[in-house]
């Protein structure tokens, strides 16, 4: 019987181990060209598959005819088809005004394709992936089968799926728009630029009467939510809402809100407000009611804006050193303004926005030159 400390038996050991170690290293290297060989497989397949539908979705928007028979499509490749005709759906800004012509068409072809109904199994999953693409799709297609189940997943906890969900509603049923807004008001976990995608798709006066009905609450944040979506409204309707929120409400955000939303439709009418709202304390409600006197700001305003260009806020001072040069445009008065001013801060604050004004209008300046430019060569 060998004894332990045999070398025999730890030379047999250690060959054993460097047999064991390269048998691992040829598994390890046959299972990586495998891995390798499937993965091309299954992208050059995928290729092909997405070449293929992409000419198929393509042809409505181009005119061409869509081949006939249509593609048979595999078990295995719905989802893939149903995610590329989500796609082609989600159309472009600069082709929106196509988009009667273009949607009948490529909804008829998924119709024939049966996406509908796969997209309706689809909604039954649990996965969420499977459930946003399928809401999306029969959104697109306005299918009412789609409607109960889509009201009931827009309250889902999930901000993706609940997004999802009240965006297919409002598109099968416009009516939906007055819960959409109670939703927005009352959610603060959905990306803003998914909520304005949504109000784009709702006629302006339809959104009016709602806005109005969803702001009729005693929920302060929820409102100043709601006023950062006015300029999808009608330019006379988010008006008076903006003024009738700032007759009701003390509340900084709010205010803030409303004066941010009102600036860009500000007028006359709107001086009395702004001027009541300059010398707030709180710098978000001064910096609102800048913005809104830029748009009927006065001579006599001067001596404010020689306040308000004196500010400790640094931003209230740049604010307010843009309205001077609103009110003196880039010549001379707004820097002698800058110079009679006894604060060296504000000095500075005028000569910035001096300066942006310049490049500005330089900037603006530049495509009417090389337009000029070209109409003489």
């Amino acid at each position: 019987m060998p004894s332990v400390n045999d070398p025999s038996l730890l030379i047999r050991f250690i060959e054993i181990s460097v047999g064991l170690s390269s048998l691992t290293v040829v598994l390890m290297f046959v299972a990586l060209v495998v891995i390798r060989t499937t993965n091309g497989v299954a992208r050059k397949r995928r290729q092909a598959l997405t070449g293929r539908w992409r000419a198929v979705f393509v042809t409505p928007y181009t005119g061409a005819p869509a081949p006939d028979p249509l593609p048979e499509i595999d078990r295995r490749d719905w989802f893939t088809v149903l995610q590329l005709f989500e796609q082609f759906h989600d159309i472009r800004e600069h082709d929106r005004a196509r988009a009667p012509i273009v949607f009948p068409v490529l909804d008829a072809m998924a119709r024939k394709l049966a996406l509908d109904e796969y997209a309706v199994e689809l909604l039954k999953k649990k996965d969420v992936a499977e459930r946003i693409t399928a809401l999306n799709v029969l959104g697109h297609m306005r299918d009412p089968r789609a409607f109960e189940v889509a009201v009931a997943l827009s309250m889902d906890e999930g901000p993706e799926v609940s997004r999802a969900a009240a965006h297919a509603a409002l598109r099968i049923d416009p009516e939906f728009v007055d819960r959409l807004l109670e939703l927005v008001r009352d959610r603060d976990d959905w990306p803003r630029p998914r909520i304005e995608v949504m109000l784009r798709e709702v006629a302006p006066e339809r959104l009016d009467r709602a806005m109005r009905k969803a702001l009729d609450v005693n929920d302060e944040a929820g409102r100043t939510r709601l006023l950062d979506y006015m300029r999808f409204c009608t330019p006379d309707a988010a008006t008076a809402i903006c003024r009738s929120i700032l007759n009701d409400t003390t509340d900084v955000e709010t205010v803030s809100a409303a004066l941010r939303s009102l600036a860009p439709l500000a007028g006359e009418d709107d001086r009395a407000i702004a001027l009541n709202y300059c010398r707030s304390p709180e710098s978000a409600v001064a910096l609102g009611a800048l913005r809104v006197l830029r748009k009927c700001v006065h001579a006599d305003d001067d001596v404010l804006l020689r306040e308000l260009t004196a500010n400790r806020d640094y931003w209230v001072r740049l604010r307010a050193a843009e309205v001077v040069v609103q009110l003196y445009g880039n010549i001379g008065l707004a820097e002698e303004f800058a110079e009679q001013h006894p604060d060296r801060y504000a000095r500075d604050a005028i000569r910035q926005a001096l300066a942006e004004r310049k490049r500005m209008d330089a900037r603006r300046a530049e495509p009417e030159r090389r337009g000029s430019a070209a109409v003489a060569a």
